[in-house]
């Protein structure tokens, strides 16, 4: 039979409060690049961007669309849980909160193809760069109005 001592008792409290704050430390810790990036990694595989882009990206992507973020406390879970390599734990939150990080995924891989030049790099292992929203390129693209007749 096992005898739990008050010291035993006190120290597995301890160990508990413990693991709590470091648990509160590092999910407290993440930004919105730590959930940009663990997002574009899980679709695009590992990214080669210095963090000067990644940050003018973010602040881009989330002042032309605020309302996309996920709330700060499911994108501390979402990003500890990518982190991890847990994305299975997705499928526990309830269904309006995976329909929300779905159009988040969406919103951020498409953002990246247009405000970085993610598409037009030579090689896979050329850096990425932040190059903002550009015009048209099409040198055959017709920008004028079309004309009544």
């Amino acid at each position: 039979m096992i005898e739990v001592t008050r010291r035993s008792a006190l120290a597995i409290l301890a160990g508990g409060v413990a693991s709590t704050g470091v648990a509160y430390a590092a999910v407290s810790s993440f930004s919105d690049e730590d959930l940009v990036r663990v997002t574009l990694e899980k679709y695009l595989g590992r990214l080669n961007m210095r963090i000067e882009h990644l940050q003018q990206f973010v602040l881009e992507f989330r002042n032309r669309n605020p309302w996309i973020f996920p709330s700060e406390k499911l994108s501390d879970a979402v990003t500890l849980v990518e982190e991890l390599k847990l994305g299975a734990a997705r499928r526990l939150l309830p269904q309006e909160k995976r329909e929300d990080l779905i159009h988040f995924d969406r919103w951020v891989i498409a953002e990246f193809h247009m405000l970085t030049d993610y598409a037009w790099r030579s090689s896979p292992d050329d850096p990425i760069r932040f190059t903002g929203w550009n015009s048209c390129t099409n040198p055959f693209a017709t920008l004028d109005p079309p004309q009544s007749a």
